[in-house]
């Protein structure tokens, strides 16, 4: 009888647990611009001393990121992302293929997140070319269930945003 019973619970508990649905985050990078030039009279939204990120959630627990003056260099080959998860902080690293060129370029990146649940983040940004004497990170709050979209930009000072 109370093997009967123990079987039982263990049961609903099994029951229980597969009936949730399970998010898991991914990333994937859909687009890059070529290198950024910036004349004398610039048609660019953002300035070139602005490194920004722009967000969107939709309701399909999808973040999309458009990350707007990344530095990277002249001849990156193909860019590259990846996601690590800790606890609240979603951490993007930003790469690039390869570095043959003795020059660093702006490009606008854009990537889509998967599996992000409507709730508060905290999200961080890893660029190859940030130098962390120039000025602060890119790592900001983000409360999708209340602002599912929003612009955020730091200040550069170094090359090549300067």
């Amino acid at each position: 009888m109370r093997r009967n019973f123990f079987l039982g619970i263990g049961l609903i508990i099994a029951l229980l647990g597969c009936s949730r649905e399970t998010l898991v985050p991914g990333i994937s990078f859909t687009s890059g611009s070529t290198c950024k030039q910036f004349g004398l009279k610039s048609t660019e939204a953002t300035p070139r001393n602005y490194d920004c990120i722009q967000y969107a959630y939709n309701d399909s627990n999808a973040l999309s990121i458009k990350h707007i003056n990344a530095g990277f260099n002249c001849c990156p080959g193909q860019f590259m992302v990846d996601l690590t998860v800790s606890g609240d902080t979603l951490i993007i690293t930003e790469r690039e293929e390869s570095s043959l060129c003795d020059c660093n370029c702006l490009y606008d990146l854009e990537y889509k997140l998967t599996g992000i649940g409507e709730r508060t983040w905290w999200i961080r940004v890893i660029e190859p070319y940030y130098n962390s004497g120039d000025a602060e990170a890119i790592v900001f709050e983000a409360d999708l269930r209340h602002d599912p979209a929003r612009t955020v930009c730091f200040e550069r000072t170094g090359y090549p945003w300067k």
